[in-house]
């Protein structure tokens, strides 16, 4: 069969009534949440704490911590400055690192074992608003597989998070702000299980 994305309604009508092992909206929309469940609350900034300035801030943390100290969510303190002297290509500057400890505010959103097994600040519920497609289902591994894309939107997150500095501070953080007027849309594969249908992940 040609796996070319078709309607809902066509779709469905095909595929006959839902009942959990057949790939309707229905069926997809509720793995599609269960996987999203897993998500969320998301570890926005991923760290433990007590934590410090890191060297080589790859992942933006240094910044997140700053964002986060402004509105109190930890505290900032100075734990140690290094003046670096002039080189060749390389003015003198002054290295500061600063020590983060979570205030109470912080302490209520921080989850020693956080995605990934780290540590972090989690945040946030995300809810399904919409299945907009998904590929007719293929035998694939001894199991039928589809694609489907879907949208949702994020919910419970604090007051601060709506702070155009720590939106532009803290990835993913404006997406997730802006979602409820503005849905986020993803595609996932899924795959059917004993169970129903649920993420390949």
């Amino acid at each position: 069969m040609d796996r070319k994305l078709i309607p809902l309604a066509l779709l469905a009508s095909l595929l006959g009534c839902s009942d959990g092992q057949k790939a309707t909206e229905a069926s997809l929309h509720q793995a599609a949440q269960a996987w999203l469940d897993t998500q969320y609350p998301r570890c926005f900034v991923a760290t433990t704490f007590p934590t410090r300035t890191r060297d080589f801030d790859v992942d933006g943390t240094n910044q997140a911590l700053r964002a986060l100290a402004r509105v109190g969510v930890v505290s900032e303190q100075e734990a140690s400055r290094t003046e670096v002297p002039e080189r060749l290509w390389q003015p003198a500057r002054t290295d500061i690192y600063y020590r983060y400890e979570l205030t109470e505010k912080g302490r209520a959103l921080y989850k020693a074992d956080g995605q990934d097994g780290k540590g972090g600040l989690c945040f946030g519920k995300a809810k399904v608003t919409a299945i907009e497609r998904f590929t007719p289902p293929v035998e694939r591994d001894g199991s039928k597989r589809t694609q489907v894309t879907f949208r949702y939107s994020v919910g419970e997150l604090p007051a601060w998070a709506d702070d155009p500095a720590l939106k532009a501070d803290i990835k993913g953080l404006a997406q997730a702000a802006a979602s409820a007027a503005q849905p986020v849309e993803v595609t996932q594969g899924m795959v059917q299980t004993d169970q129903g249908w649920a993420h390949e992940g």
